[in-house]
C-alpha cells in the first residue's frame, strides 16, 4: 500500500515537471516586435525633414536597431517595453560630411527617447516624458 503512494507521487511530480517545462518553453518565446522594420524620419523638433537621403531607423525582431543619420550609419540595441524605448550605446560610422547638423540633433534624439506613440496611419514618434515629440517618422512599406 505504502509503495503504492509513493509510486503514484512520483508519477505526479514527474508529470508536473513535464508540464512546467512545457509552459516554460511557451513563455520564453518570443514576442514579435511591432516596431519591425524601416522608420523614414519626416520631422525633427517640430521641423519638416527636407534633405535629399533623410535619416531612418531599422528595428529588427531581436532587439537591436540600426540607421543612417544623414551622414553615416549607426547600429545598437534598443529596448522596448510597453510604450518605453531606450537606445543602447550606438556604434557609428565616422564619416565627416559638409553639414553634421541634422545628424548631431538626431543623435541627440535617440539618445533623450524615453517612450513613443504609434498612430493609425503608420506614422511614430519618439517622445521625451510628456513633452512634445522630439522625432515623427514614417513606416517605410516593403517594396
Amino acid at each position: 500500500m505504502l509503495s503504492t503512494r509513493v509510486g503514484i507521487i512520483f508519477v505526479c511530480l514527474a508529470l508536473s515537471a513535464c508540464g512546467l517545462g512545457v509552459q516554460q518553453s511557451v513563455d520564453s518565446a518570443p514576442k514579435k516586435n511591432h516596431l519591425a522594420g524601416q522608420w523614414q524620419l519626416t520631422e525633427l523638433a517640430g521641423q519638416p525633414v527636407q534633405t535629399e537621403k533623410a535619416p531612418y531607423l531599422d528595428f529588427s525582431e531581436e532587439g537591436k536597431v540600426s540607421g543612417f543619420a544623414g551622414c553615416n550609419r549607426f547600429f545598437g540595441q534598443v529596448e522596448v517595453e510597453g510604450l518605453s524605448i531606450h537606445f543602447g550605446k550606438l556604434g557609428a560610422t565616422m564619416m565627416a560630411c559638409p553639414n553634421m547638423q541634422l545628424e548631431s540633433q538626431f543623435m541627440q534624439v535617440l539618445e533623450k527617447a524615453d517612450n513613443y506613440t504609434m498612430g493609425s496611419n503608420d506614422s511614430l514618434s519618439l517622445n521625451k516624458a510628456r513633452m512634445a515629440p522630439l522625432a515623427r517618422f514614417e513606416r517605410v512599406k516593403a517594396d
